[in-house]
């Protein structure tokens, strides 16, 4: 699916999760997210079509409502199925979960062919920390993670909205919280 709006991070915890791709791109597994154009962020949702002209006005209202907050990763997680990812898993709060149900009563106004994984209720927030793995990848990737010191305390400080593909990512519209 082609845009998400993304959550991103003060910069010493991009830091520490560019570090992390960095590690696991020395070690020959996957592409690396950072010369892809991916920031380290947590995905609000993901879909196939969205009116990103109009729905840029909602999401710097939506941005000036929301004060930073605290986030923590804290711990290092698989998806099931052929899709390879490895991640770091959020802690969930229930300011992070009144968030992401804000957002969608905005977000379904303009967006089309939203991928259910990002639906209140079943979502799993996450950082990822690199896709598209075989299942040897996979164990070399958890291998490398299991040495991240955690959990990474983050303040979430921007939201954005992406064009996103397996290879590329690029930003549409980038506003502060706050």
């Amino acid at each position: 699916m082609p845009f998400a709006v993304e959550l991103f991070f003060d910069t010493h915890a991009e830091k520490q999760i560019c570090d992390a791709w960095e590690a696991i791109q020395k070690a020959g597994i996957g592409s690396s997210l950072l010369d892809d154009g991916y920031r380290p962020h947590v995905s609000l949702s993901v879909c196939g079509r969205i009116d990103s002209t109009a729905f840029e006005a909602g999401l710097f209202s939506f941005a000036e409502s929301v004060v930073p907050f605290p986030l923590s990763l804290s711990n290092v997680g698989v998806f099931p199925g052929a899709e390879g990812v490895v991640f770091l898993g959020v802690t969930v709060t229930e300011h992070l979960l009144d968030v992401h149900a804000a957002f969608h009563k905005i977000f379904k106004k303009y967006a089309g062919e939203q991928s259910e994984h990002y639906a209140v209720g079943k979502w799993v927030p996450h950082c990822t920390l690199a896709f598209g793995l075989s299942e040897r990848q996979i164990a070399e990737a958890v291998s490398i993670c299991r040495g991240i010191p955690l959990p990474i305390s983050a303040e979430v400080k921007e939201i954005g909205l992406m064009d996103v593909s397996p290879n590329s990512c690029q930003t549409l519209c980038l506003r502060k919280l706050g």
